[in-house]
């Protein structure tokens, strides 16, 4: 982790005995790509950012990129059950209808979902180059659901120096699981390619917990493919393109619980996944002004042969124009303009079809000023006219002072929106006088550099006001088991992001994070699913016979549920281990386990993990 970014506030404002602990991992040399509209040095930065890498990701062994991301402070992850099962990652204890995703710059967020948001169960760590997770509130820059952050994904990168490199890993173990991976990425002269192909197959384990006398296991196999490219038309012209296509099956059950049941426990139930997203650009060289032209389009169709609603089809059309003026040394104002139509459709097994889109129209600008050799400044602000709910505007700043070389303080304010989704708005249980949430996010932080040691802390405040809620019992709506409502009042999750990680030798790492989270409802209650206390340990490094080892534990304790859950979700702390060879230059064999304990878990109520499960693997980059 040593490339990450934990943004903090200084508990030294709180506790100022305690102030050579509060700080964060960082790294001065390091690139932010999402954070502006513009990249931007990571120390210039004021937001709170992590940067995770493909080393990163190689190193840990994780196959599920939302199992990485638990390790990050102030982010829990729930999961159904195995591989392909829904997984959804939480921000400061806000779920993933508050999340923007982007995958190769296109916004990911799936319109055919209850609400706008993305389920990473089927999304694994194999050919991604880079994650950046910002947090907070980015509705200025990334418009609705991104009020408790982004998380942008990159796929195979194309190499920055001419050249090429090719990747290839093979992995098999436990659970009758299969992956293979390749990549391909080189540079020329005048542009270049990348290409990647992954192919996952397993037969997993019950989704519903087996401790409940569930036996059945659910099974997942994905193809996953990605292809960029780009080429300097002339010295000041670049078009590029960036695309993915992942196609699924993924065996599930009924609910949690014991079987038998009509919603819960074993039970035959599939679903076919189908997602493409495609995006078009233009860099042009302006002289004053640079300018960028993009086009995007993504597309997800889900079906349930065996469901009354069979199919779900979601798409969103982007449309985008940035400029970009370098008024000053490391100081730029960007300004664009872009439009977005999205559009829901769900099929029932007797043929009946509903519908719907929006469309909006949005004005960003964003500017980076380098105040002076030590002070950074940016100030974001986006105007968003919605076809159904007419104007809104979202503003954020952020600064980042630098008071000495192994230094830097941040902080940043930022409003946020959320529209109501598609569905909470035309389905059966859809409310079509539901409003948008808004909402307000503060984080103050500072980082500082001891040498080997590192260390860290944020402090952390989000509001939502008028939250969309479903209230079971309401009948004004089509369906009989409940409607979606307009919760008034305010929601707020506030809490501390400590981090630390010290350099034992030159080749091996000890990391830690800490979070705590306090969330409370309108009506006084706690935000189910999200721990109050939240831990990640580890170690990891290479030896110079050859041998590398990563060891990581991640920890939650005192997590709420909601009323209908059928057990309360017990403290737990579980480990999971890898160890590598280089059999020769640029190849590796590695064995990996997960859950080494053996230790009995669960992240949601009713739904199973998977037990201490054992892996090879080889893989080789040239």
């Amino acid at each position: 982790m040593k490339h990450t970014i934990t943004v903090a506030l200084p508990l030294a404002l709180l506790l100022p005995v305690m102030a050579p602990a509060q700080t964060a991992l960082f790294s001065l040399d390091e690139i932010v790509f999402s954070g502006n509209l513009t990249e931007l040095d990571a120390d210039r930065s004021g937001l709170s950012i992590e940067v995770i890498t493909e080393e990163d990701l190689e190193a840990a062994g994780e196959v599920q990129i939302s199992d990485y991301l638990a390790r990050l402070p102030g982010l829990n992850v729930t999961r159904d059950g195995p591989v392909g099962q829904n997984s959804f990652p939480r921000i400061r204890g806000l779920d993933g209808r508050y999340i923007t995703v982007r995958i190769n710059g296109i916004d990911v967020n799936d319109p055919s979902l209850i609400q706008n948001q993305t389920n990473f169960g089927g999304l694994t760590t194999a050919n991604i180059s880079r994650i950046e997770v910002l947090y907070g509130s980015q509705s200025a820059l990334y418009g609705s659901e991104a009020v408790a952050g982004v998380i942008d994904i990159r796929t195979t990168a194309i190499p920055d120096e001419v050249g090429d490199e090719l990747g290839f890993s093979i992995e098999g173990g436990s659970y009758d699981t299969a992956q293979a991976a390749f990549s391909y990425a080189v540079r020329g002269e005048r542009g270049g390619l990348a290409f990647s192909a992954t192919r996952l197959v397993t037969e997993g384990f019950s989704a519903a917990e087996e401790g409940d006398g569930n036996t059945e296991a659910d099974g997942h196999r994905a193809t996953t493919l990605s292809f960029s490219g780009e080429y300097d038309v002339t010295d000041t012209v670049t078009i590029g393109v960036d695309t993915f296509w992942q196609d699924s099956f993924t065996e599930f059950d009924e609910g949690p619980g014991a079987p038998p049941g009509p919603f819960n426990g074993d039970g035959p139930q599939t679903q076919d996944v189908t997602q493409r997203g495609a995006r078009l650009y233009a860099e042009i060289e302006g002289g004053a002004v640079d300018h960028e032209f993009s086009l995007s389009d993504y597309e997800t169709e889900r079906f349930f042969p065996l469901g009354f609603f069979q199919r779900f089809i979601g798409e969103r059309t982007e449309m985008r124009y940035v400029g970009t003026w370098e008024f000053a040394p490391e100081s730029a104002l960007s300004f664009g303009l872009e439009r977005s139509k999205e559009r829901f459709m769900s099929i029932t097994s007797l043929g009946s079809v509903s519908s719907a889109e929006i469309d909006v129209t949005s004005a960003i600008a964003d500017i980076a000023w380098a105040v002076s050799s030590n002070l950074d400044l940016s100030l974001s602000g986006r105007i968003d006219d919605h076809s159904r709910f007419g104007t809104q505007h979202n503003l954020r700043a952020a600064l980042a002072l630098r008071p000495d070389a192994d230094t830097v303080i941040r902080a940043s304010v930022g409003q946020g929106t959320r529209a109501p989704s598609l569905f909470e708005l035309f389905s059966d249980n859809g409310n079509p006088g539901l409003s948008p949430e808004t909402s307000l996010s503060v984080d103050l932080g500072m980082e500082r550099s001891f040498g080997d040691l590192r260390l860290g802390a944020t402090v952390f405040w989000i509001q939502v006001n008028d939250l969309i809620g479903f209230d079971g019992t309401a009948t004004f709506c089509a369906s009989p088991f409940g409607c979606y409502v307009q919760v008034p009042g305010e929601t707020t999750t506030q809490g501390v992001e400590l981090a630390a990680s010290y350099d034992v030798t030159e080749r091996i790492s000890a990391f830690g994070t800490y979070t705590y989270t306090d969330t409370e409802t309108a009506s006084g209650a706690r935000l189910t699913r999200v721990p109050r206390h939240q831990l990640s340990l580890g170690v990891a490094g290479e030896l110079d016979s050859g041998w590398r080892f990563s060891v990581a534990g991640i920890g939650a304790a005192d997590t709420a549920v909601s009323t209908f859950a059928t057990n309360q979700l017990d403290d737990y702390f579980v480990v999971n281990a890898n160890v590598g060879y280089e059999l020769s230059d640029g190849v590796e064999a590695y064995l990996r386990v997960d859950n080494l304990f053996d230790t009995e878990y669960q992240t949601s109520p009713g739904f199973g993990t998977s037990d201490r499960a054992v892996y090879l693997g080889l893989r080789s980059r040239f």
